[in-house]
């Protein structure tokens, strides 16, 4: 997978994508979860989820005739949750699994402890703005990206901004698409691992 994303990454002829791939490298987006008990909550489900978000957006853009070059495909759908990269660690949690008899004989939860990724977000700016910045420190995006990665979350955003979101959508409906991606992964083609 990895392999994958930076050849991706690679191919795109833009001032400082090498400085995007040498950030991805040095930070743990390649062992980080997608998320800490939802979709691709396992070791290195950020990048199966960014793959599998630029397999389906490429497709979409194809099929409905978006018209977006290859390389906006490319940086918003495997960038889109840059701002999950340094953002989760290991913890430990007190979990139910099963029954067990306590000592009198009854039948109690059984509660023991398990490793879970939690989050450790040292910069709460937002999540697809959060991309952008990151992204803007290494390359100078279009409108047409930082739209589409800021509007990836669709109705998963705060409702103030839902008005927002709506006008985005009207002006550039591949957002609706980077973001059906991104669910479509999530809820289909990904496994989530029970805690």
């Amino acid at each position: 997978m990895k392999e994958i994303i930076l050849n991706l990454l690679n191919s795109v002829n833009r001032e400082g994508m090498d400085k995007v791939v040498e950030f991805l490298e040095q930070s743990d987006f390649f062992t980080a979860p997608a998320s800490t008990k939802y979709h691709g909550n396992f070791q290195g489900g950020l990048a199966e989820h960014s793959y599998n978000v630029y397999t389906l957006f490429k497709e979409k853009n194809e099929k409905y005739k978006l018209e977006l070059p290859e390389e906006t495909v490319v940086i918003a759908a495997l960038l889109h949750d840059l701002c999950k990269t340094n953002f989760y660690k290991k913890g430990i949690r007190n979990v139910k699994q099963g029954k067990k008899l306590n000592w009198k004989g009854q039948e109690v939860d059984n509660w023991i402890e398990k490793e879970v990724w939690e989050v450790e977000d040292s910069y709460p700016i937002g999540h697809g703005e959060k991309s952008i910045i990151i992204l803007q420190g290494f390359i100078k995006l279009t409108i047409e990206e930082i739209m589409l990665i800021r509007w990836h979350m669709g109705g998963f955003e705060s409702k103030d901004s839902s008005l927002t979101m709506y006008n985005a959508y009207n002006l550039m409906p591949a957002c609706v698409a980077l973001h059906t991606a991104d669910i479509e992964a999530s809820y289909f083609l990904e496994k989530k691992v029970e805690v």
